[in-house]
């Protein structure tokens, strides 16, 4: 199951999504920390990752896609991107919080969110909370607004690429 929410509050986009794996934390979090994962979630977007680089508490990777039509205008055809994923270390239940930010180039954007990955009886709850903003004069909430169902989208395709990931790991 998973669950998109994308709301407009005090002039930023609020993201809430949540997602249902049927493994553990510990599990879901190797998936989450796994560049091929995260590849598989962006082919499924006509997305690409590069430059990789996985620590012990977080991964960093380089996504480019191509950029909708508003956005083109800023930036070209491609879209890039700066994607930080940083983990907390792990509570006693193997629940874990941390940090997601998706900074795109070239142009004043970023998404700054939480991520919460927590056990929940039948399996793990993924639950991202954060924002989305574009601080460019005029237009900026047009954006925004633009890139609500590419957010939700990217967000279908995690809860979808982690099922067949778990399946085959």
């Amino acid at each position: 199951m998973n669950c998109v929410a994308i709301v407009r509050h005090h002039g930023d986009m609020d993201i809430n999504s949540r997602a249902h794996f049927d493994a553990t934390p510990d599990q879901v979090v190797a998936m989450m920390s796994d560049p091929a994962w995260w590849q598989d979630v962006y082919r499924r977007t006509r997305a690409t990752t590069s430059n990789p680089v996985v620590t012990d508490d977080a991964l960093i990777l380089d996504v480019a896609m191509p950029a909708p039509s508003q956005v083109a205008k800023f930036v070209g055809p491609t879209l890039t991107a700066k994607q930080t994923l940083t983990w907390q270390p792990a509570h006693s239940d193997g629940s874990r919080e941390g940090t997601l930010q998706i900074v795109p180039q070239g142009m004043p954007a970023k998404a700054d969110g939480r991520a919460c990955v927590r056990p929940d009886g039948t399996g793990t709850e993924v639950v991202y909370t954060g924002t989305f903003t574009v601080s460019v004069p005029l237009v900026g909430k047009k954006l925004e607004k633009a890139a609500g169902p590419h957010i939700t989208q990217a967000f279908t395709m995690q809860q979808q690429a982690g099922d067949d990931w778990l399946v085959s790991h």
